[in-house]
């Protein structure tokens, strides 16, 4: 009766009454109050009254009302989820987001990354397994934000991090989220300070979540994503006046580097190579919180080697590898040659004179 008869009627009622306050009420009432498993059946129903309401009603808060009580529910019980597949609801609102967007040629920027942040939450909680449904929503928001271009909007920006935020919420690991091809898209719309916040937000993420990034790829790409932490900005004014949180950011790049291993020496030897090219081109007065953890997983790597092979190899083996080790050090030492005290504070030669 309530597909058939009831909502039918409803959004008639809804869609005739031509008062955008009257509307988006009547559509926010509809979601709150009828059932959960009610939306999920009638979801064509719903979904196609919405083009039809006034272009200036609230259309993003009521979708994501809608997909916020959906998301609850695929949450509330794994026995509930083969209901949402059933009716293929992902595609539904995917579907219907891109609709009303392209209809809505002047929509806010920051409604349109509302729309596709919640869409991205509930396909988390819809099809946690399906990778490839997550990244088609960030390949999507990029694609909305490219007639855009850079963001200047805080309330904008604040709903991009909430949307790069939510694959590491839920699955407690920056390796999946550095499978999504779309992620480090959608990073390139911020501004470098909101960068830098969504950079600690991931390494905070490592951290929290004891996450070893063991591949030399997957360290590649990492970096590309908290670049906003390990270059210079071009305000020369930044470092004076906000010193502390300077130091903090380069504390949290050096932890990170702590978690950067892989048994395999060939691969630890490549891991530590791109940390290397990255730090070092972030600037001097990074080198003295980049550098020392750097070298000494360098160290570690060495003297792991080395007691793996000293029964294995011959003494002049042995000697290539120390001085392999040594050999970095001078090569992080040599970057201090045209860069004074004050600049440098010589970390480079400090660490090598331990």
């Amino acid at each position: 009766m309530y597909k058939d008869t009831v909502l039918p009627r409803i959004l008639e009622q809804v869609v005739n009454c031509k008062d955008e306050l009257a509307q988006y009420y009547l559509m926010d009432c509809i979601i709150q109050v009828f059932p959960d498993e009610y939306h999920l059946q009638t979801l064509d129903t719903l979904l196609g009254a919405c083009p039809q309401l006034q272009p200036s009603v609230d259309i993003k808060s009521v979708l994501s009302s809608l997909m916020e009580r959906l998301s609850n529910y695929a949450a509330s019980s794994p026995e509930v989820l083969p209901d949402f597949l059933q009716v293929d609801a992902f595609s539904k609102l995917n579907n219907a987001i891109g609709k009303i967007i392209e209809a809505q040629a002047d929509m806010p920027v920051v409604a349109v990354v509302t729309l596709y942040s919640s869409l991205l939450t509930f396909t988390l909680h819809v099809h946690p397994d399906r990778l490839d449904y997550a990244d088609q929503v960030l390949g999507s928001c990029v694609n909305k934000l490219s007639i855009a271009g850079r963001l200047d909007d805080s309330k904008a920006t604040k709903q991009i991090v909430t949307l790069l935020s939510a694959p590491l919420d839920k699955y407690n690991n920056v390796i999946t989220a550095l499978k999504l091809s779309n992620y480090p898209r959608v990073l390139e719309y911020l501004d470098y300070e909101t960068n830098k916040v969504m950079a600690k937000i991931i390494i905070q993420s490592i951290m929290k979540n004891e996450t070893y990034i063991s591949s030399s790829d997957k360290v590649e790409a990492l970096f590309e994503l908290i670049k906003g932490l390990i270059k210079d900005t071009d305000d020369l004014g930044y470092y004076e006046d906000d010193e502390e949180d300077f130091k903090e950011e380069q504390n949290a790049v050096a932890r990170l580097i702590q978690m950067l291993h892989n048994n395999d020496s060939e691969e630890m030897f490549k891991i530590i190579n791109i940390v290397r090219k990255h730090v070092l081109a972030g600037g001097v007065k990074r080198l003295s919180f980049t550098v020392p953890p750097l070298v000494f997983s360098s160290l570690k790597d060495e003297l792991r080697l080395f007691r793996k092979h000293m029964k294995l190899v011959d003494g002049e083996n042995l000697v290539m590898f120390g001085y392999a080790a040594v050999q970095f050090i001078r090569r992080l030492q040599n970057q201090d040659v045209d860069k004074s005290e004050n600049e440098a504070n010589g970390t480079p030669q400090k660490i090598f004179q331990l």
